[in-house]
C-alpha cells in the first residue's frame, strides 16, 4: 500500500492546554500532548503534539510525529485504525486523526463491558495490519487497545509501528509473532477463561516477560542508592546497577 499525502491543517496551538492539565495530572516532558477538538465540518479529532524543545530533541520528536503520521496513512483503509490522518502546516510537532468513540481496555474490563469475541477479533485485526505491511511493536499495553461503543477493537498509537519491507524476513517474522503474543497477552489478562486451550498453551510456551523497563531500573536503582552497603564491595552503588540495567536490556533483545 502506497503513502499517499493529505491536506495540511493550521492547527491550534496545545501549549495552554497543555500546562491546564500538567496542574491536574503532570505529565512527562517527553510524552505528546493530546486533544480532542471539532473541525470544521463538525467531526471530532484527535490532536496529538509532540515536544518541540531545544535541538536535538527538537529535531527528534518531529521525526517521530512524522514517522507516525506516516504509520497511520500506510495503514488508513482498515476499519480498526484511526482514519483521515493530516498533519499541521504551521507545526510539525503535531498530527490529528478522527477521534474514535470508545473507552480504554482497563476501562473495558472494569464496566465488564469486553464482548465474547472481542480478543478473536483483536486477534485477526493485527493480522490484518501484517497484511498491510505493519508491525506495531506495542500491543502487549492496554492503553493501546480501544473497545469501540460497538464492542468492537480499535488499534492506536503507531509511534513504534515499523513497515515491514524494511525489515529483514527473519526480524520481520520476529516482529509479527511480538504483535500477535502482546494480543495473547491481554487476552490472558483480561478474559483467560475465553481462550482456546491450543492458544493458551502457545502464549504460555512462547511468551517471555519483559525483564526490562524503565520503571523497575528506577525502583532498582533507588533501592541500591538507599542501601550502598548492600553494593558489592569495591564497586559504586550506581555503577552497578547500570551494569545491571544494560544486563537486563541486552537480554531483552536476545530472548
Amino acid at each position: 500500500m502506497s503513502i499517499h499525502s493529505t491536506d495540511l491543517l493550521e492547527c491550534i496551538d496545545l501549549r495552554n492546554q497543555a500546562g491546564e492539565e500538567e496542574g491536574r495530572f503532570p505529565r512527562r516532558w517527553y510524552k505528546p500532548v493530546t486533544a480532542v477538538i471539532h473541525s470544521q465540518n463538525g467531526d471530532k479529532r484527535v490532536m496529538k503534539k509532540y515536544p518541540n524543545g531545544v535541538f536535538p530533541l527538537s529535531w527528534y520528536f518531529r521525526l517521530l510525529a512524522n514517522h507516525e503520521y506516516r504509520m497511520l496513512i500506510r495503514a488508513d483503509g482498515t476499519a480498526f485504525t484511526p482514519s483521515l490522518a493530516s498533519r499541521c502546516s504551521d507545526d510539525p510537532w503535531t498530527i490529528t486523526y478522527r477521534y474514535i468513540d470508545g473507552i480504554g481496555l482497563k476501562d473495558a474490563f472494569r464496566q465488564s463491558a469486553i464482548p465474547e469475541d472481542f480478543f478473536v477479533k483483536l486477534y485477526a485485526s493485527v493480522q490484518q495490519l501484517h497484511r498491510y505491511g505493519i508491525v506495531h511493536l506495542d500491543l502487549g499495553n492496554s492503553g493501546n487497545v480501544l473497545c469501540s461503543t460497538s464492542g468492537d477493537p480499535k488499534i492506536i498509537d503507531f509511534g513504534s509501528a515499523l513497515p515491514l519491507y524494511l525489515l529483514p524476513r527473519s526480524i520481520g517474522s520476529w516482529a509479527r509473532k511480538r504483535d500477535l503474543l502482546g494480543v495473547l497477552k491481554l487476552w490472558y489478562r483480561f478474559d483467560r477463561r475465553s481462550m482456546p486451550e491450543a492458544t493458551l498453551r502457545f502464549f504460555r510456551t512462547n511468551y517471555k516477560k519483559n525483564i526490562f523497563t524503565p520503571k523497575r531500573f528506577l525502583k532498582a536503582l533507588k533501592r541500591c542508592l538507599a542501601n550502598p552497603s548492600q553494593a558489592r564491595q569495591g564497586s559504586s552503588p550506581v555503577a552497578a546497577i547500570i551494569g545491571l540495567f544494560i544486563s537486563l536490556l541486552l537480554l531483552t533483545f536476545i530472548i
